[in-house]
């Protein structure tokens, strides 16, 4: 018993038709509206409330008003839309530092995939041909997808930015899907284009900014300017830094000789970060600046030495944020990156064990949910809005089923989030107070209407480079000089 005497129910008591008419009432326009989110294990990731075994979490309009064990009083007159959510686990909504959205119309295309054939599929073959309405299908597809896998936030490193237009497109599946959205900017990796760019990144910070986006100068391979100048542009103009590509000698080098210069700051973030040197470590802490680790990425495409340096940046006192980084090859959610990282650090310490070495102590769960919600809005500039359960934070939140067959009986709530949870354990998505999805259904989605969009880009896009696709994946026609397109990699790398 709780809340004065009165039991709370759990999810799966609640009727189906109480339900509905929640939903009904939350999806009714009301900026002021009060929801009571009630009797759930509240995992606040904020060090001041901690965690709460039954807590309550009140919403005003899109913030988070109070995290507490019983809020009932302060909701007690009456006007507050109340959630009986026992046997769930509240989260804040998981940050994505990194992923490249515009691909995702050919997801799980080159699952086996290496770093030459990913490159030389997209960059050197597909993105060639894209069309604004194809970065708006591929946008469109990714933030529906990490809404549905309990991703609130994300870094849309979009790095196919061959015209205005094609920046355009993206905001329009921004604002149809509802996420909050960085936009990091950069120029396309091969090809012809505008040649726009960076200077047309202050119109669309001046067009697109708003409470669920923002936009970044994102740098990645091809380079119109020197880094240290496209640095210079971005702080000129009030914008903060991703690189992404920081793999190799050739990136550690480069990042030795910006922390000299004093041009790393905590407005940059890096990706990947896999082979720096030590003094490039260093510079990265001295500096303060962001480290997004891209741990699946890594592994199975093969990126430097194919290890996500987990440890090198816990050994620096850096606490890293996760990324997806690409769907064409990779998983959607960021539980396969949560568990990815975990086990690779302890695979590593306890190799070190075994040959009779001093091993570094494990992460932990906690420590993983920490890089996927606090660090992830660090690094991508939203952690005074997002990243934990505070009170004056956007009330971005995700309930997890915790007893469901996949996860019944609930044991260890950050477990539980880690180790047991899926996209389909995702039952609710608030973004800024608003319903994205309920009871495990997306809100507001024709998804017939998707799938055709999807289908559509795909096919067309398939045609144009002279692909042949079936269920199971890419087969080349024999007419098509495939391999023509895998020296692109080796010519860009020789540049």
């Amino acid at each position: 018993m709780s809340k004065a005497g009165t039991a709370t129910r759990r999810y799966h008591e609640v009727p189906d038709a109480e339900w509905a008419s929640l939903r009904d009432q939350l999806t009714r326009p009301d900026p002021r509206r009060r929801v009571l989110l009630r009797g759930a294990v509240v995992v606040s990731m904020d060090p001041e409330i901690k965690d709460l075994a039954e807590g309550d979490v009140l919403i005003e309009g899109s913030t988070i008003k109070a995290v507490g064990r019983d809020l009932s009083a302060a909701a007690g007159d009456g006007q507050a839309v109340s959630v009986e959510m026992g046997g769930m686990i509240l989260i804040p909504g998981l940050v994505d530092g990194h992923r490249h959205s515009w691909q995702n119309q050919f997801r799980r295309l080159i699952v086996d995939a290496d770093l030459p054939t990913y490159m030389a599929t997209t960059h050197g073959g597909m993105a060639l041909h894209y069309r604004p309405q194809d970065m708006y299908v591929g946008d469109l597809v990714t933030m529906l997808g990490a809404i549905d896998s309990g991703v609130t936030s994300i870094l849309d490193f979009s790095h196919n930015t061959r015209t205005a237009a094609h920046s355009d497109a993206v905001f329009k599946a921004y604002q149809e899907t509802g996420i909050r959205a960085v936009h990091a900017s950069a120029p396309p990796n091969a090809g012809a284009w505008d040649e726009h760019w960076p200077e047309d990144l202050k119109r669309l910070r001046d067009s697109f900014t708003s409470p669920l986006t923002s936009v970044r100068l994102a740098i990645d391979f091809r380079r119109p300017r020197p880094a240290a100048e496209l640095i210079a542009f971005a702080r000129a103009n009030g914008l903060s830094i991703t690189f992404d590509g920081v793999l190799g000698p050739a990136s550690s080098r480069e990042m030795e000789e910006l922390g000299r210069d004093g041009l790393l700051a905590p407005d940059v973030t890096v990706i990947h970060a896999t082979d720096m040197a030590d003094a490039v470590w260093q510079h990265f802490k001295d500096a303060g600046i962001g480290v997004t680790l891209a741990p699946t990425s890594d592994e199975q495409i093969g990126l430097s030495g194919g290890t996500p340096p987990i440890q090198k940046a816990l050994d620096f006192g850096i606490r890293p944020s996760l990324s997806v980084d690409v769907e064409v090859s990779l998983a959607t959610d960021m539980f396969s990156q949560m568990r990815c990282i975990l086990a690779t650090q302890r695979m590593q310490s306890a190799a070190l064990r075994y040959r009779g070495e001093t091993p570094p102590a494990w992460v932990t769960n906690r420590d993983v949910l920490e890089f996927a919600t606090v660090q992830g809005a660090r690094h991508i500039g939203l952690a005074r809005r997002v990243g934990s359960l505070t009170p004056g934070k956007e009330a971005d939140i995700v309930a997890i089923r915790a007893e469901d067959v996949n996860n019944l009986p609930l044991n260890n709530a950050i477990g539980t989030v880690v180790q047991g949870a899926d996209t389909k354990s995702v039952d609710i998505v608030l973004i800024a107070g608003q319903p994205k999805k309920w009871r495990g259904e997306m809100l507001g989605v024709d998804l017939d209407r998707v799938r055709s969009l999807a289908e559509e880009s795909r096919d067309y896009l398939a045609a144009k480079c002279g692909w042949e696709l079936d269920v199971f994946g890419l087969q080349r026609r024999p007419e098509t000089k495939y391999d023509e397109v895998h020296g692109y990699l080796e010519q860009r790398q020789k540049a």
